[in-house]
């Protein structure tokens, strides 16, 4: 069995890489797949913490998580398309423009 502090390293260390990800990239699809990588970080621990203490909810939460993970990344990824089509690029700055 891995120790829960070996555990936790690795999903803070996810976490963080998730994070710094998300801060630094402007491409929409980076920073969908850095929150991925953070969602991932904070699901280890869950389940590392539920195996510590010998319970099966951390490995129940962490299915729903997923799954809410999974529709959070289809529909991210559905309006990266839609935003593709209509500007020709996937830069996040390009949203920030106003018309009027």
């Amino acid at each position: 069995m891995i120790p829960l502090m070996h555990s936790l390293i690795l999903a803070t260390s996810l976490f963080i890489i998730g994070l710094f990800g998300a801060l630094i990239r402007r491409n929409f699809l980076f920073l969908l797949l850095s929150l991925m990588v953070m969602i991932n970080g904070a699901l280890i621990a869950i389940v590392a913490a539920g195996a510590y203490w010998q319970q099966s909810d951390g490995q129940i939460i962490s299915i729903l998580v997923l799954s809410t993970a999974i529709a959070e990344s289809c529909i991210g990824l559905a309006l990266l398309v839609k935003m593709y089509h209509r500007r020709k690029t996937v830069n996040i700055d390009a949203l920030s423009e106003m018309k009027g």
